[in-house]
C-alpha cells in the first residue's frame, strides 16, 4: 500500500537544521521566506523562533507538500503558505505590502516523502510512471521527453544537466528501443539505461540522469537563475541569505553569484578606477560551504551531498 505524506514524516529529517538557523539569526518579530518548504521541517523551527509580530512565507510548487504543511504545522495568522515556485516571491510580498525580508532560505532538494512515492517518478529505486513534476500546472513530464525529444536533445540534456558522460549511449540506446514500445516506467528507463552502461558505474549514473530529467522537466536552473538574480533587492540591510544545494550544478550558481554580489564592481581588471559604480551588496558567511557532519549522515543518508552558503546583506 502506498503510503502517504502523513505515514512517511516520520522518515522526513531537515538536513543542516542547526547550521540553517544559526546562519539565518532569526529574530523573534523578523519576516521571514522558506522558498522550498516541503515538508515543513526547517519551517517549524523557524515558526517557533517567531512571535505574534513576526511573518513567515512558505512557497512550495508541490500542491501536496503545502497540504501537508497546512496539516502539520501550527495554525497561525503570521504564516502564509503559497503553492508556487519560489522564484515568484516578489508577487507575494507585494500582495501583503512587503517590501523587504529579515531572511530567505532555500532547500534545493527534493524530500524524502517525494522520493520515496513511487507516483512521482522521481527514483530509479521503485518502479512508476515516468512524471517527475513538483506541481501540475507543469505540462511536460519526463515521459514526454524520453519517448517525444530527438537524440540531440536527450544527449544535451543528459550532458549539460547531469553531467554524464555516456549521455551519447544512453540517448541512442533510448531512441533505438522507444521504436518497439513506448518507455511509459522508472523501470523501463532503467532497464534501458543499463543495457549501455558498465555495472560497476550503473548507480551514479541512473543518479545522473534521474537529476537531468527532473530539473528539465521543472525548469529548477532557471528558476534557480531568477531568484538569483533578484532576492537582494529584497533583503533588509543585515539581512542573511541561506542555501542548501545538493549538487554541482547549483552550487556553482550559488556560489558566483554571491562572490559577484560581494565583489560589487564589474569593470574590466584594465581599468584601475572603477567606472562602472556598483558597490558590493552582499558579505559572504561561509568561505568554504558547510556540509553535514559525519554523524548527520549516518542519519540521513539523502544529507550527504548537501553544500550550505550563507550570505549577509550589506548595508
Amino acid at each position: 500500500m502506498k503510503k502517504n505524506w502523513q505515514q512517511q514524516n516520520i522518515y522526513h529529517s531537515p538536513v543542516l537544521l542547526s547550521q540553517v538557523i544559526h546562519f539565518l539569526n532569526i529574530t523573534k518579530e523578523g519576516t521571514y521566506l522558506d522558498g522550498t518548504i516541503g515538508p515543513g521541517g526547517h519551517a517549524r523551527v523557524i515558526l517557533s523562533r517567531l512571535s505574534s509580530e513576526g511573518i513567515f512565507f512558505g512557497l512550495d510548487r508541490d500542491e501536496e507538500a503545502i497540504r501537508f504543511c497546512k496539516s502539520t504545522l501550527p495554525a497561525s495568522s503570521i504564516c502564509h503558505l503559497i503553492c508556487d515556485t519560489y522564484h515568484n516571491f516578489p508577487l507575494y510580498l507585494a500582495k501583503y505590502k512587503i517590501k523587504a525580508v529579515d531572511g530567505m532560505f532555500l532547500d534545493l532538494g527534493l524530500s524524502s516523502l517525494q522520493l520515496d512515492s513511487p507516483n512521482r517518478g522521481f527514483s530509479y529505486r521503485t518502479d512508476g510512471p515516468l512524471d517527475m513534476r513538483f506541481g501540475t500546472d507543469t505540462k511536460i513530464t519526463a515521459r514526454i521527453i524520453i519517448n517525444e525529444w530527438d537524440k540531440t536533445d536527450l544527449k544535451k540534456i543528459f550532458r549539460n544537466y547531469g553531467e554524464e558522460r555516456y549521455s551519447g549511449q544512453i540517448a541512442t540506446a533510448i531512441v533505438k528501443n522507444r521504436k518497439n514500445r513506448q518507455v511509459q516506467t522508472t523501470g523501463d528507463l532503467k532497464e534501458i539505461i543499463s543495457t549501455v552502461i558498465p555495472k560497476m558505474k550503473i548507480t551514479k549514473t541512473l543518479s545522473r540522469i534521474f537529476q537531468a530529467l527532473r530539473l528539465t522537466v521543472n525548469r529548477e536552473l532557471e528558476s534557480l537563475e531568477f531568484f538569483l538574480d533578484t532576492f537582494i533587492e529584497f533583503l533588509k540591510p543585515g539581512s542573511r541569505i541561506v542555501v542548501i544545494s545538493y549538487h554541482s550544478l547549483e552550487d556553482r550558481k550559488v556560489k558566483q553569484k554571491f562572490k559577484e554580489l560581494e565583489k560589487g564592481c564589474v569593470c574590466p581588471p584594465t581599468i584601475p578606477i572603477c567606472q562602472c559604480g556598483k558597490k558590493p551588496s552582499l558579505k559572504i558567511l561561509t568561505k568554504k560551504p558547510v556540509i553535514p557532519t559525519q554523524d548527520e549522515i549516518t542519519r540521513n543518508k539523502r544529507a550527504r551531498s548537501a553544500k550550505l552558503r550563507a550570505g549577509e546583506k550589506i548595508s
